[in-house]
Parts: C-alpha cells; structure tokens; sequence
C-alpha cells in the first residue's frame, strides 16, 4: 500500500503516540475503572470499608496489597486485622502501613504500630507513609522519620519503605533521607522524577481504581522497570502462587509497548506532557494543603477539647477546696460547742 508524504507524516505520529501511551502503561477506560490498567498493587484502609477479598482475589493484576494498621499515637485502624488475615488467606501478598505525623513523639508512634502489627502476619517489609510537615522544619521531619524508620528496622529485621507524594519527597525529603526503598505517589501518566537522582520502586499512578469486591475506589501502583516483589518482601518471605478455584480464568497477557525518549515527540505531544505534568504537581500541592488544613483543624479540635477539661477539672478542684473549706468550718464549730 503506497502512502503520500501527508498520510506517511499522520501515520508515523500516530504511531508515536501509541507507542507513547505503551510506555506509560496506562490505559483508562471511559468510566474510570481499572479493567483496561496495568497495575501491580493496591492499598486500603477504613476508608474502603468491608471488602470482598474472594472477588478481589480473582484480579491477578494485583500482587500484594499494603493495609493501614495505624496513625500517629493511638488510632488504629477497626478494618486492619480483618485485611490482612483475608487477603493472605486468598493468596494476596500483605504488608502493613502507618500513617506518620511528625509532631508526634515518634517513640508513641512506634510503640502503636507495633503492638498492632505483628511480624509473623506480615509478607512485605513495612511502610511509613509521610505526607504532613507540620510546623517543624524539613530537616527536623527527616531526622523523626529516620528515627522511626531505624526503630522500626531494628523491630522487623528489615528496612521499611518510605512512601509520599513526588513533590514533598523533592520539597522536603531529598537529600535528607537515602537508602531506604521508595513508594512515590504522582497521579499522571508521567512517571515520577526525583530529585538528587533517588529511584523509586513504586509507583502509585491512580487514586480512581475500581475493583471487585471493593465499593470504593482504591489506589492503583505499579513497579518501576527491573523491580519487583522480591524488593518489598519481607526477610524470610517468598513468592507464593494464588490458590484458583475452578472459576477463575487466568488473564491474557498485557503486550507493551517499547518505550519512546522525550526526545523523539513533536513540540505539541512534548507540550502537552508539559501540561500534564503541571497539572499533577498543582494537583499534589492541593493535596499537600487539604492534609494541612486538616491537619490544623484536627489540633485545633484537640486544644479545644484540652483546654475544655482544663476548665471542667479547674471548676471541680474549686468545688472540692469548697466542700473541704466547709467541712473545715463544721468541725471548727462542733469543736467550740463540745
């Protein structure tokens, strides 16, 4: 089939883009859903409710799933035991997450988390999950997330993995923490780029999954190229094969797409990357100020609630130094009389 020099030109960018969209895995169908994704895990938490892990199970896209066990000093999460000890059962890799607030004493953070999650319950290697500075300075959130970090390895025998948005890790994280695995968050079809050259393991791409026996949209990540679980496995884990029942129809496998380099896309594709990248860092900044404004409504609630008890145990110490001053005062006067 002979083409002309115009039909060739379209042709070829179309060919670029496909390939282009191939690289980025990405795929989403018109509702939103995960049925045309690549995707290697998921996290959950309360938020997702009760789930059906039997259905869930079924999604072979899905390796392993992180569990939120716990946050800050004392919430624990009621969904966590339930999570894990079902997932594992339908032979889903487990791990656990807490959620780290850094003006927080780190040894009550960690004294939580622990008496929760329990080492032989777990396959992956632990995962803080840093998402609010606070008011303390970049380095003096580094300096607790390390610390938690080594008393959490100290614990488990192996080093956690530190999850957050691109943005924060590049505002606040980098060149204050390395050696540890990372979980980066970026919702674009754009991988994430850090700075100071640190490489990332996951990748979590979309907040908008839908999966079976899930009625609340999940998080969708993906390994980066070369990783894989044996980089989040626990020590002393291994891969295990998903038991299947006779329904279960095992997936046809997902064919992609070599990669393209920047380089090779017209100024309109390298513009409208552009765009997108724009958008998901406006996008994570947004997110950075709802978790602190949050963040600071939840203290303010807390120094109410403080200074509410404050009051009310004032107002009875004053009512008991009256009773007292009254009891003081009949046993002066029955002692005049007697």
């Amino acid at each position: 089939m002979k083409f002309s020099s115009g039909r060739l030109k379209y042709a070829l960018i179309a060919l670029l883009l496909n390939m282009v969209v191939g690289s980025l895995r990405a795929q989403v169908t018109v509702d939103g859903s995960a049925a045309n994704l690549i995707y290697d895990g998921i996290d959950v938490s309360s938020y997702q409710k009760d789930i059906d892990w039997s259905a869930t199970a079924q999604d072979k896209n899905i390796k392993f799933v992180y569990v939120k066990a716990t946050e800050g000093a004392t919430y624990r999460s009621r969904h966590y035991q339930f999570n894990i000890e079902n997932a594992r059962q339908y032979g889903i890799h487990v791990g656990a997450y807490h959620f780290f607030r850094p003006t927080v004493s780190v040894e009550k953070q960690f004294r939580n988390f622990t008496s929760v999650v329990k080492k032989e319950e777990q396959d992956l290697i632990p995962l803080i999950d840093v998402e609010v500075r606070g008011t303390i300075t970049p380095q003096a959130l580094a300096d607790s997330v390390l610390m938690f970090a080594d008393m959490l390895e100290r614990h488990y025998g192996c080093r956690p993995m530190i999850y957050t948005g691109s943005a924060f890790y590049n505002s606040y994280l980098s060149g204050r923490i390395s050696g540890y695995p990372l979980f980066i968050a970026r919702y674009s079809k754009v991988e994430p780029r850090l700075t100071g050259g640190a490489k990332w393991i996951l990748w979590q791409f979309s907040e908008k999954g839908v999966i079976a026996g899930i009625d609340h949209v999940v998080d969708l990540c993906r390994f980066n190229k070369g990783c894989g679980l044996k980089d989040i496995l626990m020590k002393g884990s291994k891969a295990h094969s998903r038991p299947r029942t006779q329904e279960t129809v095992p997936p046809k496998p997902k064919k992609e797409q070599p990669a393209v380099a920047e380089k090779q896309l017209t100024e309109k594709e390298k513009e409208q990357l552009r765009k997108e990248r724009e958008k998901a860092e406006k996008e994570a900044r947004k997110l950075a100020e709802k978790r602190a404004t949050e963040e600071k409504k939840e203290a303010e609630r807390l120094a109410k609630q403080k200074e509410k008890l404050r009051k009310l145990k004032e107002k009875e110490e004053k009512e008991a130094a009256k009773q007292e001053q009254k009891r003081s005062e009949r046993a002066e006067t029955e002692a005049r009389k007697g």
